[in-house]
């Protein structure tokens, strides 16, 4: 315990001097057609790194090498865009020092992420910083390239649990029951393993992800090579928390591992709606278990805020404070239905209110600090969402057309109708019933986009709206529950991703 503490002292003291050298920094300008990230995001970015300032927005390309499951290697979890080879086709040492890896690589000596770097560039525009997977890398934060210091691995999806954000990319499960699926190709063999083992020596850090790592094959090869050669490596494990055995056990002693557990909330109930399959009891003694096989460092917990979850966000990070623990609270693009980016600009301020009147209970260390810089980062996040969003509701607002105005096309409709004899005056009169009917059970908000979304469906369908609606045998019913669905909000948020 005294000497994590002591290990706390010499991080804080560290990172405060690194700032030091902030104001004399320069940074690339974009010359020759390059994208550069802005000097003033950079020394945004440059005034929360965790290792200190660089000159650089990432230095991925230049000392880490990651594989997917589907035998693609890149250099970031985030960017599987820009795939610099495939294995088997090429071998690990044609892949890192390759034609792909070096374009990238200047790129990124230009500040320039438009090379499959999309995901950091929104982090970059929002100043949501802490948790950007460039964070990682710096440590290291060399342009010359050797061996990479950092191997990431996800090799296979093999996993017991069906999450509600996840795919079958990730999940076998999900591929299996979910999506109805054959399994992933298997890239990886014996001979991968045998090539790794020339890079093995050189890496400083390791990662491990799935699927659930702790259920994959492969990496417990892996980790036997790793014990042969007297590894001292940072091994690092991100897991869903359901397995721990004698083996992993076993491995956690004698290896030097880090852990991330998948953790999205604190109400049991909810935990296990969103971790579907995962027993909450269990993975909560996991990872207490964990933190004490790890004595008391190298744990941290990976959230994933959500429409339902939201709220769990400061009860989970002072859970995290509790354990010394680190927080990550990762970004959720799709399903859009879940996202947060999704919800209307009331929502967004009602979450914001309660963020902001959250009181943390009193914990010490740096990385209790740093989950409260985290967590304010994110907050900042959902302000410019709101606002972004905000201004997509008026826009929206104001081109609806209005409760006259779509009577009146109603009425010309149905005037139309009547006229070519395809209904009767019954239908008609039943037709308008329906449609004061299912408004007199909204409020002013909800009517207001019940005939704007009238009115946008009669126009883009004309008679033909009436000729479906009678050739598929008039039902009143049906037709009201129909109409109540135009009362939802309509999908306008996915183009406001796009500004954000």
């Amino acid at each position: 315990m005294i000497m994590n503490r002591l290990t706390d002292f010499l991080k804080y003291y560290y990172q405060k001097a690194a700032r030091l050298k902030l104001p004399f920094m320069s940074y690339p300008k974009g010359t020759d057609g390059y994208k550069s990230v802005s000097s003033e995001k950079m020394k945004e970015f440059n005034a929360v790194r965790y290792h200190g300032p660089h000159r650089l927005a990432c230095y991925n390309p230049f000392v880490n090498l990651y594989f997917n499951s589907r035998g693609q290697a890149v250099v970031c979890c985030r960017n599987q865009d820009t795939v610099l080879g495939t294995y088997p086709e090429k071998t690990i040492r044609e892949i890192w020092y390759g034609e792909i890896a070096e374009e990238l690589r200047t790129h990124m000596m230009n500040n320039d992420l438009s090379m499959g770097c999309q995901y950091c560039e929104h982090q970059f525009n929002t100043s949501r910083f802490y948790g950007l997977p460039s964070m990682h890398a710096d440590f290291y934060s060399s342009t010359k390239v050797s061996y990479p210091k950092i191997i990431e691995l996800e090799l296979s999806n093999t996993c017991n649990l069906q999450c509600v954000m996840c795919s079958g990319i990730v999940s076998s499960s999900i591929r299996k029951c979910r999506e109805n699926l054959p399994p992933l190709e298997n890239h990886y063999d014996e001979e991968f393993v045998n090539q790794l083992s020339e890079f093995l020596p050189h890496a400083k850090e390791i990662k491990f992800y799935g699927g659930e790592p702790f259920l994959i094959e492969t990496y417990y090869q892996i980790w036997d090579k790793l014990l042969a050669i007297n590894s001292k490596a940072k091994l690092h494990v991100v897991t869903n928390g359901t397995v721990l055995t004698d083996k992993v056990r076993s491995y956690l002693k004698k290896l030097n591992f880090t852990i991330t557990v998948s953790f999205d909330a604190l109400n049991k109930e909810l935990f296990e709606s969103i971790r579907v399959g995962a027993d909450f009891n269990k993975v909560k003694a996991n990872i207490e278990e964990y933190n004490v096989l790890l004595r008391g460092k190298g744990l941290s917990l990976s959230l994933t805020p959500m429409k339902s979850n939201c709220r769990e966000v400061p009860a989970v990070i002072d859970y995290c404070n509790s354990m010394n623990a680190t927080i990550n609270l990762s970004f959720v693009e799709n399903p859009s239905s879940v996202a947060l980016w999704t919800m209307c600009s009331k929502e967004l301020k009602e979450l914001e209110i309660f963020y902001n009147a959250y009181t943390f209970k009193s914990a010490k260390g740096v990385n209790s600090e740093y989950n409260i810089k985290a967590f304010r980062q994110f907050v900042k996040q959902i302000s410019d969402y709101r606002e972004v969003n905000r201004a997509r509701e008026d826009e929206f607002f104001q081109n609806l057309k209005t409760e006259d105005e779509v009577r009146k096309i109603l009425t010309d409709i149905l005037s139309q109708a009547l006229q070519g004899n395809i209904i009767f005056e019954s239908d008609r009169k039943n037709i308008i019933k329906a449609v004061n009917e299912v408004e007199s059970e909204l409020s002013g908000f909800q009517q207001h986009i019940y005939f704007g979304n009238l009115a946008n469906f009669l126009e883009k369908n004309g008679i033909e709206t009436i000729k479906s609606l009678m050739n598929a045998g008039f039902d009143y019913k049906s037709l009201v529950t129909k109409l109540n669905q135009m009362s939802e909000m309509p999908d306008i948020y996915n183009k406001s991703y796009k500004d954000i």
